[in-house]
């Protein structure tokens, strides 16, 4: 079978000449006004806008100015098929190839790798850091009025490196959502006025022109200075703001009337049919039927026209305006020849290997076949980087399924996966069955028999998946499939995960992976075409699964429009929506996602979100009648008896009711039964929910060491997570499992102590709202302000003192008697006064909706304001971090006390700001002592000693700290450090009068045998 990864969307031919510098014509103009204004522009401005109608100059006045700056130019001129985002992207990345070797194939690779239009693009950008370049953009106006195309462009613009300078020319407005996200300051703009020519200038040109006899200041007074109509004389007309030469448009009636119009009749006709054609050569007007065309090209070559030829003179491209008017002329042919011109056209680019554009053409002519056999070479690619409207828009041109090309089946399959429409994906196996090629294609093509296999078996149609199993060759796909179908069915599991392909079934093992509770093995760079795209919703479960509910729904809100398959987003957004303390919109999105599952036939799917939506009613305390009958429903399903993972968890959710009721006998039964079915069938995505339910059941039962068994293997599935995040969620509502399992351990450093810390220290949910400017208040080493990153300059510096006391503060307010008492240590008529002052220049500096409030003598600061407080995020992170295990929480800690070096607010000295900065030391002390522990289980010895040092120099009284000093210095083989740290601890201890525990004492002994 052919390696997936040899196939990428490069492999599309793409035409040369748009990637060229345009040549300047024969006749020039200088004009040095328009080269200095355009080269000052590019030199101090990230990106011009060159914005103006057709025929004023734009691309020659860039042409023109490009050639005076010392950095290398990369040109790409736009077509109307560069709207498709991917088909753009190529494109912009061979233009910027050819100066910089490191964009070579960055987006075609992303794409390839199932990455988004939007990422993809920022990567290509990013390929540019450390080059100087200047990238002309030309006749944007053809990727339309918005869609897909400007998405990855603004995308792209966004990340360009400082060094690299984007000149934008269009007919159109670029629309906002291009340059809504760069610096206002690094945008510049040109406009028509500022191209047209001055009468000075339009007089060079009617003499270049030969026409020194018009009075320049009357045609730049007629025609508004506007290039085109000075160089062809549009002035003269009287009706050129009206109907001309028959015509409805002003130009078009012109260029009728006095360019065309002056041609002899075989020009015209030459000129109109090649049309079609973006470069013109013999060669290629041959192919379209012409008769002499060297001929033809060589009188056309003799007489003013608004084209550009070739420096050889054999290439002619005409102006864009010119040739959409020549185009609508072809357009009037009878059917029958304009069938034969585009039939000959899209022959012609199918030779040269253009078999996408060839696709397009040869369906306009109706001619369906050919159009097959070039969409069958390409039609992949074209799903792979993400184009899948046009592929469907192919597929349906085509017909339906049957005794088609194995690409075009294949083809459709594959977009029925990515589009979650799996009833699809098995009536085209049916379709192929009734033709009798199904077991052909099962035998013969890997990728399609697992495709339909996947299809069939989430229908709940296990027999016919097992009919194409029996079929299929085996390999990668057939056991990715195999190995993602095995988390719900348990005849298809497969204990070993197959290796990362680089196909596009990657996305299922990592979707198999994440129900299997393997987060830590999620966020993989895939080369897997679209797979990536199919794999983002996991990635997005995972990032939610450990505790990273912002990155989630970042990520979420990055790739939710573009996520092709909606039933996965459905799938984990429920719970992301829960734990961002919004259960309502959770509730909704599990309910949607039930109906889309029905309307896929996806009946596996349908399972799921039954279980899922007990769960989350669960989690919301919602009635459990309407929740015990949803269960009843799940387990009286037909496939259910198949379906593991939807039937474990239904078990378990059944225990979690029955706990809450009391019902503890009947609840213990179904949990022991749920938690044994979720090893058997390897599922630790949700095994430390029910293994703490079940201790909970085992100890009401009064089985003290069933519960404690049951309690350590939530704790040890739940750390294969890479996180606490699942386990913490469910001891919130049973704390009592926790606390019995700390009260059984003997010494007072076990993991599950860290757990109850975890509990203690965790915070509120997160929540996502509408975009307001940014705040934040730095506090550790200095004090500042600054609103979306430009800090502000405060006239009074009780102003920012105010603020971070405030924010201090429960709910971050406080009565104004409270205030004054704080910041100035009393209450007269002068510190009234000044707080005033201090209150007002505050809210100067603050964005209007995130002022200071002041009601009823009480003072209240924005929620939005306290968050961006570096002391409250450094509480908020180290709450993160302890939901964290192992390294990952190590080096969260390491990194959080990284980030907020140096001593709060240093230049402070009220009494509220002491106590402040001692609440902040003991924590960064226990979250040292902490990361210290975590260090010395790890074997990272030397680490856990230098994190114990530095607790100890905060507070020399953490004898915690101490005690793994000394196991620190024992791992290395230090005796003498063992004996030092008892000593310095004992030295600490005496200056309160207080001398080393037993505990660290008994420590001493045991390390020094």
């Amino acid at each position: 079978m052919k390696d997936p990864r040899q196939t990428a969307p490069d492999a599309v031919g793409l035409i040369q000449h748009k990637l060229s510098v345009p040549d300047l014509p024969e006749r020039l103009v200088p004009r040095p006004r328009i080269d200095t204004a355009l080269g000052t522009l590019i030199e101090r401005r990230q990106v011009v806008l060159v914005l103006a109608t057709a025929g004023a100059g734009k691309t020659i006045a860039i042409r023109q100015a490009t050639t005076r700056l010392p950095h290398p130019v990369a040109w790409l001129s736009v077509d109307a098929t560069d709207s498709r985002p991917g088909r753009l992207l190529a494109y912009l990345e061979d233009a910027l190839t050819r100066h910089v070797p490191a964009a070579r194939q960055v987006a075609t690779r992303a794409l390839r790798a199932g990455i988004q239009h939007a990422e993809s693009a920022g990567l290509l950008a990013e390929s540019l850091k450390g080059h100087q370049l200047v990238l002309v953009l030309d006749n944007l106006e053809r990727l339309g009025v918005s869609g897909d195309g400007w998405e990855a462009l603004g995308a792209f613009l966004h990340y360009l490196p400082r060094t690299v300078r984007a000149v934008l020319l269009s007919r159109r407005d670029i629309p906002a959502a291009v340059h809504r996200e760069l610096d206002p300051t690094s945008v510049a703009c040109l406009r028509e006025e500022d191209l047209a020519f001055t009468v000075e200038e339009a007089a060079d040109a009617l003499r270049l022109n030969d026409n020194d006899t018009i009075d320049a200041a009357e045609a730049v007074s007629a025609t508004g200075g506007w290039v085109t109509g000075v160089l062809f004389e549009a002035w003269r007309s009287e009706e050129h703001t009206a109907v001309v030469g028959g015509e409805a448009d002003p130009l078009h009636g012109y260029i009728s009337s006095r360019i065309l119009g002056e041609l002899p009749g075989a020009d015209r006709e030459f000129l109109v049919t090649t049309s079609v054609l973006d470069a013109v050569t013999a060669e290629r007007a041959r192919v379209l039927g012409l008769a002499g065309p060297a001929g033809r090209m060589g009188s056309l070559r003799s007489v003013r026209l608004p084209v550009v030829w070739s420096p050889d003179g054999r290439t002619m491209r005409c102006h864009p305006r010119f040739r959409e008017y020549l185009l609508e002329q072809l357009g009037r042919r009878d059917d029958v020849e304009l069938r034969r011109i585009r039939l000959a056209h899209g022959r012609l680019l199918a030779a040269e290997g253009h078999d996408e554009e060839a696709t397009e053409v040869l369906l306009q002519a109706g001619e369906f076949a050919e159009a097959r056999v070039c969409g069958a070479r390409v039609i992949r690619q074209v799903i792979e980087r993400l184009d899948l409207p046009v592929a469907e828009r192919w597929l349906d041109a085509f017909g339906t399924a049957g005794h088609e090309p194995r690409e075009l089946t294949t083809a459709r399959l594959m977009l029925a996966w990515a589009r979650d429409d799996f009833r699809g994906g098995a009536a085209i196996a049916d379709t192929l069955l009734e033709s009798g090629v199904r077991d052909e294609v099962a035998r013969t093509s890997e990728r399609a028999a697992a495709l339909m296999t996947y299809c069939y078996a989430q229908c709940g149609r296990l027999q016919d998946a097992d009919e194409i199993l029996r079929l299929a060759e085996p390999g990668a796909e057939v056991a990715a499939v195999r190995y993602a179908l095995g988390t719900l069915f348990p005849s298809y599991r497969i204990d070993t995960p197959p290796e990362l392909t680089g196909g596009p079934f990657d996305a299922a093992v990592l979707f198999a992976k994440y129900w299997s509770g393997h987060l830590t093995d999620l966020d993989v760079s895939l080369e897997s075409h679209w797979g990536r795209s199919l794999a983002t919703p996991w990635r997005i479960a995972a990032l939610r699964a450990q505790g990273h509910t912002r990155e989630a729904l970042e990520l979420y809100e990055r790739t939710r429009d573009s996520v092709s398959n909606s039933l996965s987003l459905h799938a984990v957004l429920p719970e992301l929506l829960l734990d961002a303390g919004r259960p309502n919109e959770a509730i909704t999105a599990l309910e949607e996602g039930r109906k889309l599952a029905l309307d896929a036939g996806a009946h596996a799917w349908y399972l799921g979100f039954t279980e899922g939506l007990v769960r989350l009613r669960i989690l919301d305390r919602r009635d459990v009648a309407t929740s015990l009958a949803i269960l009843d429903e799940l387990e009286n399903d037909p496939l259910i008896e198949h379906a593991l993972q939807p039937l474990a968890k239904g078990r378990a959710w059944r225990g979690w009711l029955l706990l809450r009721g009391g019902a503890d006998a009947e609840a213990l039964g179904c949990l022991r039964e749920a938690v044994a079915l979720m090893q058997a069938g390897g599922l630790f995505l949700e095994l430390p929910i029910a293994a703490a339910l079940l201790a909970e059941a085992e100890w009401r039962a009064g089985h003290e060491d069933e519960a404690d068994r049951a309690a350590d293997l939530a704790f040890r599935v739940a750390g294969r997570h890479g996180s606490h995040h699942v386990l913490l969620q469910i001891l919130t509502e049973f704390p009592a499992v926790a606390s019995r399992r700390i009260d059984a351990e003997a010494d007072t450093d076990t993991p599950w102590h860290a757990v109850g810390r975890a509990l203690a220290a965790q915070g509120a949910n997160i929540q996502v709202m509408e975009r307001t400017p940014t705040v934040t208040v730095t506090e550790f080493g200095r004090h500042a302000l600054a609103v979306d990153g430009t800090e502000a300059r405060l006239r009074i510096n009780k102003s920012l003192e105010l603020l971070s006391y405030l924010s201090s503060r429960h709910g971050h307010t406080a009565d104004r008697r409270d205030v004054l008492d704080a910041l100035f240590a009393r209450d007269d008529r002068s510190t009234r006064a000044y707080l005033r002052q201090a209150v007002h220049q505050l809210n100067l500096a603050l964005p209007p909706q995130l002022r200071l409030t002041v009601e009823q003598n009480r003072l209240a600061l924005a929620e939005e304001v306290a968050r961006g407080c570096q002391s409250l995020r450094f509480e908020a992170g180290l709450a993160q971090a302890h939901r964290l295990a192992g390294q990952a929480k190590l080096s969260a800690i390491e990194e959080l006390l990284a980030r907020n070096e140096g001593e709060y607010l240093p230049d402070r000295t009220s009494q509220w700001v002491e106590e402040r900065r001692g609440t902040l030391t003991r924590q960064s002390v226990e979250a040292l002592s902490s990361a210290a522990e975590l260090a010395l289980q790890l074997h990272q010895y030397g680490d856990a000693a230098r994190l114990c040092d530095r607790a100890t120099a905060l507070d020399p009284l953490r004898e915690v700290a101490w005690r793994v000093r000394m196991r620190a210095a024992n791992a290395l083989g230090d005796d003498g450090g063992v004996l030092t740290a008892f000593q310095r601890c004992e030295a600490a201890l005496s200056r309160i009068d207080a001398s080393p525990s037993p505990s660290t004492r008994r420590l001493l002994k045991q390390l020094q045998r």
